[in-house]
């Protein structure tokens, strides 16, 4: 089996997701007092990230933590009806070209995988609407019928991404030299340097002097 696997945030979404989700929360009329309490509480961790005090994984896996409390006593399908009811406004951030790339490996006959750290609430609608294969990403935990916020998210970082790969996929063997991968940080570099194609969009600095040294395919979006 040969993957195509696709990373969301920066690469097929062109935002950061805590902030579109955090806008779509108000544009649906939810609590105020809610959200901005979130936000507060999220101000410390981008301050830290931008004085080098954090790295960018460990801010995004405590912003994601912090996030989710923002679904308390709220039910599984109400949550997820808050997904549904996002979309449309998150969807209008897709970069067409990874779009076009998709389709483009869907046609190839590629297996395609949605790899993220994005809450998988939100991925498996991007999966229904382009076909994706196989989709991980955050899970979020419940307890009778309700979300358990206390509960750690089952976050998928850059560092972490292969592995779970290789566990989701143990069972089959993988032609990675015939994969093809994407990605915008260097903290997916291991995914990327796993394939015999790799593609990197609008890549961070490091990540672009490895693109360069190993001369892999540069997308830079076009908006």
């Amino acid at each position: 089996m040969k993957l195509a696997i696709f990373d969301f945030d920066g690469t097929l979404f062109l935002k950061d997701t805590l902030p579109c989700l955090g806008n779509e929360w108000i544009k649906q009329g939810r609590s105020k007092l809610r959200y901005f309490k979130i936000y507060l509480s999220l101000i410390p961790l981008v301050v830290f990230y931008k004085t080098n005090l954090i790295s960018r994984e460990l801010m995004k896996y405590k912003a994601m933590k912090t996030f989710q409390t923002i679904f308390k006593g709220m039910t599984k399908k109400e949550i997820q009806d808050f997904f549904k009811q996002a979309y449309s406004g998150i969807r209008r951030y897709f970069n067409p070209m990874i779009i076009d790339e998709i389709n483009y490996a869907k046609s190839e006959g590629f297996h395609l995988v949605l790899l993220s750290g994005a809450y998988i609430n939100l991925l498996e609608l991007v999966a229904e609407e382009f076909g994706f294969d196989t989709v991980i990403g955050a899970e979020l935990h419940y307890q009778d019928g309700y979300i358990d916020y206390n509960r750690e998210i089952s976050f998928v970082d850059g560092t972490s991404k292969l592995k779970y790969i290789e566990d989701y996929f143990s069972d089959i063997v993988i032609d990675w030299a015939s994969s093809r991968s994407f990605g915008d940080s260097y903290s997916d570099h291991p995914i990327l340097e796993m394939t015999g194609e790799s593609i990197v969009v609008n890549p961070d600095k490091q990540l672009l002097n490895l693109a360069e040294s190993k001369d892999w395919r540069i997308i830079e979006p076009n908006i």
